[in-house]
């Protein structure tokens, strides 16, 4: 899928944004769980740098005064993460983990190509909602 323009960017309550793109999706993404997680991010903890976030020019990132700037995908991504749409990379990896299952294990308990498994560790592609679904069947059947 491949994810297009940001349309509009409003600052919601707390440190959320509401998105809306030019496919029609509109979400908000909370962005108090990816501030904590990554220390580069410590300016936007203030509210008042937080609210001045901006839709860039051309629609393609959300900006603040400070520098930081996300782009198009990557919101969409946080935000389809966030709707338990796709799965985070992070959490994919501690599935993994959790079962001691490495790139080949993986692959054949999901019926998944070996590559397929480090696009989704790697973040390079995101982990399908069939894939999630899957991830927790196979923590079910384990667990029997």
């Amino acid at each position: 899928m491949t994810v297009g323009k940001i349309e509009s960017a409003a600052v919601a309550a707390g440190h959320r944004l509401a998105l809306r793109w030019d496919d029609g999706r509109q979400a908000e993404v909370d962005f108090e769980p990816i501030i904590a997680s990554h220390p580069v991010l410590a300016p936007l903890r203030e509210s008042r740098a937080f609210r001045q976030a901006r839709l860039a020019d051309d629609g393609w990132s959300v900006e603040w005064a400070c520098g930081i700037d996300f782009g198009a995908p990557q919101l969409r991504r946080w935000a389809d993460e966030q709707a338990g749409e796709i799965m985070a990379a992070a959490a994919f990896r501690d599935w993994m983990t959790r079962h001691r299952l490495t790139l080949d294990g993986a692959a054949e308990a999901l019926g998944l190509a070996r590559r397929t498994i480090a696009y989704y560790l790697s973040g390079e592609r995101p982990v399908p909602k069939t894939v999630m679904l899957a991830t927790v069947g196979y923590d079910h059947r384990q667990a029997a």
